[in-house]
């Protein structure tokens, strides 16, 4: 799964608490509220500083300053290694926490439709975020039975980092190209060289030659310093549409929390996502901006066409792992093309830090 760098920033304290607001009561103090919470990101990265923080602020700011939060972070590998932190939510050892779903692809195959290569190629990450929280929203999957889920965001699309310009379907072929997660399968159509390595590894493996081209967000050029390897970069968002991040709490804990303050974070949802997919947005253009020199491709439609075409046999596949599965998968992969089909219509609005 893409769970790259993102844009560094100081870290807080590692126990943090929103800032503190008035109450509608004017003089009443707010009602603590303590929580453990495990992620899949280092301390620096914009998802601890800003994004998951963020989500608590605007729960604050819902009930109008009757609930503060007091929140314990437990950054990568501080408390569960990121493929377990979906089972140490639900199983209590932390009482909120945040993954891909990368991590985990058979655990959330309803979600997994949207990220499977050429079933529904998101124009940025703000749209994938509002995408995925629909979908979320409309079908309340069972593969999330022991949480409860904060809001769904998104890193993604793909573009693929080479080092000469990419503008057919052909030039992929031979290709050693580093990717991961649903994106193997699809590499291996278009008859390239799937190779998979951490993200920490690909910078050496390009310099020595083991590498031709790099599947993976924009914002690597600037966070793993790919923009020194590669010249060029071509959207694939066919190719790799985006990981999904769930953020969750643990049910029990949920259920002990007040009402008015359950019905606040389900208020925030939505904007808790599309505000995430506005800062991955934000990393991904910072990153090509401060890439001197380097160059933007797009394939044309008739090349598109032809892509979405060769990856085709994924689609079939997965509707037939939903049907596997007793889900209604023809009904689910419409569903998704349709949510981002609007989601690529929408306009919203930008962040910085």
């Amino acid at each position: 799964p893409e769970t790259t760098a993102g844009p560094e920033t100081t870290a807080g304290p590692e126990t943090t608490a929103a800032p503190e607001t008035t109450t509608t009561a004017g003089t009443a103090e707010p009602e603590v509220i303590k929580l453990s919470f495990t992620h899949e990101k280092p301390p620096t990265h914009v998802d601890q500083t800003h994004n998951f923080p963020g989500l608590f602020e605007m729960v604050e700011q819902a009930t109008n300053g009757k609930y503060k939060f007091e929140i314990e972070w437990f950054p990568v590998n501080t408390l569960s290694a990121p493929a377990d932190n979906y089972d140490a939510v639900k199983s209590g050892i932390a009482d909120c926490g945040q993954s891909s779903m990368g991590y985990n692809p058979q655990s959330f195959p309803v979600m997994q439709t949207a990220m499977q290569p050429g079933i529904s190629p998101p124009e940025n990450t703000s749209a994938m975020a509002w995408a995925g929280q629909t979908l979320y929203d409309k079908y309340q999957p069972e593969e999330f039975a022991g949480t409860h889920v904060l809001f769904i965001y998104a890193c993604g699309p793909g573009w693929l980092h080479a080092d000469y310009p990419i503008e057919t379907v052909d030039q992929l072929k031979g290709l050693r190209i580093r990717c991961s997660g649903t994106s193997v399968g699809a590499i291996g159509l278009v008859g390239a060289d799937p190779i998979s390595m951490p993200m920490a590894d690909v910078y050496e493996a390009a310099q020595k030659g083991t590498i031709d081209a790099l599947l993976s967000p924009a914002e690597t050029l600037e966070g793993w310093k790919h923009n020194e390897l590669f010249g060029h970069s071509t959207l694939m968002n066919q190719l790799y549409a985006s990981d999904f991040f769930w953020v969750a709490m643990n049910l029990d804990k949920w259920n002990s929390l007040p009402d008015d303050l359950k019905a606040a974070f389900d208020q925030v949802a939505m904007d808790a996502a599309i505000k995430a997919g506005a800062m991955w947005d934000y990393a991904h253009e910072h990153a090509i901006e401060i890439s001197e020199g380097h160059e933007i491709h797009y394939l044309p439609e008739a090349e598109q066409a032809k892509l979405t075409e060769i990856i085709k046999p994924i689609e079939v596949e997965h509707q037939a792992t939903l049907d596997g599965l007793g889900l209604p998968g023809q009904e689910i992969i419409a569903d998704v093309k349709a949510i981002m089909a609007e989601a690529n219509e929408r306009e919203y609005e930008k962040w910085e830090p």
